[in-house]
């Protein structure tokens, strides 16, 4: 799909690159530079993630390319499996061959209209029973009759494209709810910065590819502070040691804190032998973690 002058503009104005050259004579190359640029810049995507986390589907929906790249590259952070169609009638094709868990859909495709006719039919196909996904609109205006028809029209979310679009994105795919689907895990907010995690077993790297992508939308969502109660976690592998490291990586890199519960006698051994004894604190209680915080952050 060829981009406008409005688009190829906006890429530039992004990436803070002038070009010289007219703009009908701009290439590939060219555009590619300015979005690798695009890409640097965005800290919010600086986010370690070394696993592949498939259990989610989303389709994007957008005929705007730089958008399809941002949130190409933001769901990749978080572990989550993307496709994308650019206009109605490859969206269509894509819900009935495949199965989704979130339709991120664009109202301009090329007009207002399409997004409207796809929302109603996406909305059919879900009271037929043959899909169960949530439909978030994202869109550049915040006009209030449009964001009311929407909701009138059955959508689960909208997010206006403002600085914080991918925040309001993530929130609708993490929500802080007391379990994840497959009861991995425990997870509960202690306060406005720091997560709970609760676990019975953590010795299965399902638990951990399920926690890492959980823990990476909870840090591009702002919560940095991490807390892992594992008083009931008996059964622990040395050789999954490397799942400490890699959260305290994490919260580090976002600024903030990994803390752990009454780890068992197994997991301070561990941490001994991979010299994280005395790097990352622990605690006795989910109350001593608040009070820790507290004093820490001041």
């Amino acid at each position: 799909m060829e981009l406008s002058r409005e688009q190829i503009n906006k890429i530039f104005e992004l990436a803070d690159k002038t070009y010289e050259k007219n703009i009908d004579e701009v290439t590939e190359v060219d555009i590619s530079r300015a979005l690798i640029e695009i890409e640097r810049k965005l800290n919010f995507f600086n986010v370690d993630v070394n696993f592949k986390a498939d259990h989610k589907n989303i389709l994007i929906v957008d005929d705007l390319e730089l958008s399809l790249y941002q949130l190409n590259q933001l769901m990749k952070k978080v572990g989550v499996r993307t496709f994308v169609a650019r206009n109605k009638g490859d969206a269509k094709a894509e819900i009935l061959r495949r199965s989704f868990d979130y339709l991120f859909l664009d109202l301009f495709l090329p007009d207002c209209e399409d997004g409207f006719s796809l929302i109603k039919e996406a909305i059919e196909l879900k009271k037929k029973g043959t899909q169960h996904y949530k439909i978030i609109v994202i869109s550049g205006s915040d006009d209030k009759t449009m964001i009311d028809k929407c909701y009138e029209l059955g959508v689960d979310g909208f997010v206006t494209k403002s600085e914080n679009w991918h925040t309001d994105i993530l929130k609708y795919i993490n929500t802080p709810s007391t379990q994840n689907e497959e009861g991995l895990f425990q997870k509960d907010m202690l306060n406005e910065t720091t997560v709970l995690y609760t676990f019975r077993r953590f010795n299965d790297k399902k638990i951990f590819e399920a926690l890492l992508a959980d823990i990476n939308s909870a840090v591009l969502e702002g919560t940095a502070n991490i807390a892992l109660n594992l008083e009931k976690a008996v059964v622990f592998d040395p050789d999954n040691t490397y799942i400490f490291a890699e959260i305290y990586k994490i919260c580090t890199n976002a600024g903030g804190i990994l803390v752990l519960i009454h780890p068992s006698e197994k997991i301070q051994n561990a941490l001994a032998a991979a010299f994280l004894e005395g790097v990352i604190p622990i605690l006795g209680s989910n109350e001593k973690v608040v009070e820790y915080l507290e004093k820490i952050n001041g």
